[in-house]
């Protein structure tokens, strides 16, 4: 099933990127052939017409470099179009005027366009800038709540697993007050960085209040989750220095989706597992319903999954 889903992706982003080439080709096609008509029935200002849409066409292709390129063409093919094509058909000034005409509507179109991505992608940084917690650098609760809907959509439809983990890192007999609040969160940055190495690409982490985060586990069962989440524990453990290892605990509760939750129950039942790891003193991970594993080897959960599907 990971093979196919590998695969899956793979084509998904041939023809998407096979569709951005075949759409840049298209423009650039359509701009040579108003070129030659151009040069074969002196359009004059009705020139500008063709070359504004080609112009407006270059929005398919994402990136301001391709427009810059489409309407330096456009004006540059004006430009020739004005030596090489024969005037005879309407005094000179008429003749100027139009090609003056034409370069204009090509300059203001490419204006316009510009423009409209250069909004766009200030938009999609500032969707960003919602979705992204500002000390982590990860993704927020906001981003969870959104993802988490489509993943439960996505593993009912296609009859898959999903397994989410809520992790909390107690760090209150390390730092007792509000004053190391800097310490603290260097602390759960360094923490949440060593979290998010050791999970898959395709693993989704978020950091959903101060010291708790969330993994989403797509096409993962529980038994596997748990082992993940166990090496993650340890390598956290190994890399804590032994004066603060009975300072900060880690706890983390597991469940997987089954096909009557909904995304309440399933975090709910998270929650409830969390709550086991902690009434436990911490670096505890439980799971919901409870799950036991023999670990048979010493190669660690994360390296047994593919992190590429």
């Amino acid at each position: 099933m990971r093979n196919q889903i590998s695969t899956t992706n793979i084509l998904k982003l041939f023809f998407r990127e096979y569709a951005i080439q075949t759409n840049s080709l298209i423009i650039l096609a359509a701009t040579l052939f108003i070129f030659i008509i151009d040069l074969n029935l002196p359009l004059g200002v009705a020139a500008g017409a063709p070359y504004v849409l080609v112009v407006f066409a270059s929005l398919w292709i994402s990136g301001i470099h391709f427009t810059y390129l489409i309407a330096i063409l456009a004006l540059s093919f004006s430009i020739v179009g004005y030596f090489l094509s024969p005037h005879a058909a309407a005094p000179l000034h008429i003749v100027l005027t139009n090609r003056g005409l034409t370069l204009l509507l090509i300059i203001c179109a490419a204006v316009m366009v510009i423009k409209i991505k250069k909004a766009n992608i200030d938009m999609s940084a500032i969707m960003t800038q919602i979705f992204i917690d500002p000390i982590t650098g990860y993704k927020n609760r906001q981003a969870f709540e959104t993802e988490l809907d489509t993943e439960i959509f996505r593993s009912k439809r296609y009859n898959r697993n999903l397994s989410i983990a809520i992790i909390d890192i107690d760090l209150f007999k390390l730092f007792s007050d509000d004053n190391h609040y800097r310490s603290k969160n260097d602390y759960i940055k360094r923490i949440s960085q060593e979290i998010k190495s050791n999970i898959r690409i395709t693993d989704l982490f978020y950091r959903i209040d101060i010291n708790v985060f969330a993994i989403l586990f797509p096409e993962t069962d529980l038994i596997e989750a748990k082992k993940v989440c166990e090496a993650i524990r340890k390598k956290i453990a190994s890399k804590i220095d032994k004066d603060e290892e009975e300072r900060i605990k880690i706890s983390m509760g597991i469940t997987m989706q089954s096909e009557a939750d909904s995304k309440i129950d399933l975090c709910k039942r998270a929650e409830e597992a969390l709550f086991i790891s902690k009434r436990k003193e911490g670096n505890v991970v439980s799971t919901l319903p409870e799950v036991a594993y023999k670990d048979k080897s010493h190669v660690p959960a994360i390296l047994s999954r593919s992190r590429f599907d």
